[in-house]
């Protein structure tokens, strides 16, 4: 199999997209294999630069865009610009997944232990809306993996299949749903098989290897940063499809 991001896609067979969406890990890491780990945190954050620009907009009514995530990103990419310092981006992460930990499993012991996590959660997690979850917790890695050095790319074959292809694809497409909602092996097979071969999937599978690709062209991270103001993984029109959903 070629490599991940010059793959097509839309072209493999149902075996070949089940496993570069279930594995996709492992693809990113032999494909990034070689790459700095500043390469791969900056593919990275394209990657949840242009969901954000989409997910911000998918929301139920009454729920308000957590500003928090905003400035999450905001500090990867002045990291990655040099405007940040490894210690700010550190104290940052630290707060910001103590927080996540509570919402995601009540797990508040992180909290307890750090008054300025505690205050942050206050500040930026109290009225947290929910249906973000699974970004926040991958968005989480992004950020550990800046700090440490050692890029995760768990988060973004997460948010893929875990959110937007599970929750999201089937507002466009048919999608196999089991009648009463189980989990055998069978049905789930044929729910992912309609799933990675839908259009709407292929598209997003596409976005993400231009994101990969792009981190690797040479491009200075001032000019993709400009360029990502405006990349979408979905339309207004799209988006506004979404939110009428939660």
């Amino acid at each position: 199999m070629d490599i991940l991001y010059k793959i097509d896609f839309a072209a493999a067979s149902a075996a070949e997209k089940a496993d570069l969406v279930d594995d996709l890990e492992a693809h990113a890491d032999k494909a990034f294999a070689g790459e700095s780990a500043k390469t791969q945190i900056l593919a990275q954050t394209l990657i949840f630069t242009r969901w954000w620009n989409s997910y911000r907009h998918i929301k139920a009514p009454d729920e308000e865009t957590p500003e928090v995530v905003e400035t999450a990103i905001k500090l990867l990419w002045d990291f990655l610009e040099g405007k940040c310092t490894p210690e700010t981006l550190a104290r940052f992460q630290k707060s910001f997944s103590a927080g996540a930990l509570e919402i995601m499993t009540g797990d508040d012991s992180e909290l307890n232990g750090d008054p300025e996590s505690d205050a942050f959660y206050e500040a930026h997690f109290r009225q947290w809306p929910m249906s973000y979850n699974v970004y926040l917790s991958n968005l989480c890695l992004v950020l550990e993996g800046a700090v440490c050095g050692q890029p995760f790319w768990e988060g973004v074959q997460e948010v893929l299949y875990g959110d937007i292809g599970d929750t999201m694809i089937d507002v466009f497409e048919p999608v196999f749903t089991t009648p009463t909602g189980g989990y055998h092996p069978a049905e789930l097979d044929r729910r992912d098989g309609d799933i990675y071969r839908s259009p709407t999937f292929c598209r997003v599978f596409a976005l993400l290897q231009q994101d990969m690709r792009a981190a690797l062209d040479g491009r200075s991270v001032s000019a993709l940063r400009a360029q990502y103001r405006s990349e979408v993984l979905f339309t207004p029109e799209e988006c506004a499809k979404l939110s009428a959903t939660r």
